[in-house]
């Protein structure tokens, strides 16, 4: 008895140095409530007029979306085109129909917009003779680099083209930012694959000006 009396504490020790310190836990589940599933364009004409808006909608996150074709009148009453200048505002909303725009713009240093396709000329685009549409970025990060939650858009002339809408996710690794200068550059010249991070969303849609 005096044996086991004296062998209990140590075995209790011994159990105790044994145990770990912070028992595993599973990996909680990813959180979804980011995913992007409504994108919202909103064009204001310049000098006065009614406001457009357009969206892309994929609720059920399904890769079946709802898409509105986007018709931009210009800035002509008459028989040849006149420009019209628009201020374009980009909106998103995850699946909860929750606005996730001002967390994009919370950390505008890694995220950034890019405007290309047949529709548009601009800085990832480079000169396209076919374009209907001139994009401008109208926005900055702190370091001076475009972001493109608001943007200039000028109607170039009359016509049906695509514009796609792409929102690239720029992280931080390895303390150095992935967002740099000169990424719609790069853009236009090589496509998404010449520049880092990943497509947070990417939509198409069809342009008619008129």
């Amino acid at each position: 008895m005096k044996l086991l009396s004296r062998l209990l504490p140590l075995l209790a020790l011994a159990l105790t140095a044994c145990a770990p310190e912070n028992p595993p836990h599973d990996d909680p589940p990813p959180d979804e409530t980011q995913v992007p599933t409504t994108l919202v364009l909103t064009f204001t004409p310049e000098g006065g007029g009614d406001t457009l808006s357009f969206q892309w909608s994929d609720p059920e996150n399904d890769g079946a979306p709802i898409v509105d074709d986007i018709l931009l009148p210009d800035g002509s009453d008459h028989n040849h085109h006149d420009s019209q200048v628009y201020t374009l505002d980009v909106q998103v909303f995850n699946e909860l129909d929750e606005d996730v725009t001002p967390e994009i713009a919370d950390l505008d240093n890694e995220h950034l917009f890019f405007f290309t396709g047949s529709a548009v000329e601009g800085p990832a685009t480079g000169n396209n003779a076919d374009a209907i549409l001139e994009h401008a970025y109208a926005d900055e990060d702190a370091d001076g680099l475009p972001v493109g939650l608001s943007n200039t858009i000028t109607t170039l002339d009359w016509g049906e083209e695509q514009l796609t809408v792409t929102l690239r996710h720029l992280p931080v690794e390895d303390d150095q930012s992935s967002k740099v200068d000169g990424l719609p550059d790069d853009v236009a010249a090589d496509g998404f694959d010449a520049i880092g991070g990943d497509n947070t969303i990417q939509v198409t849609f069809n342009v008619d000006v008129e």
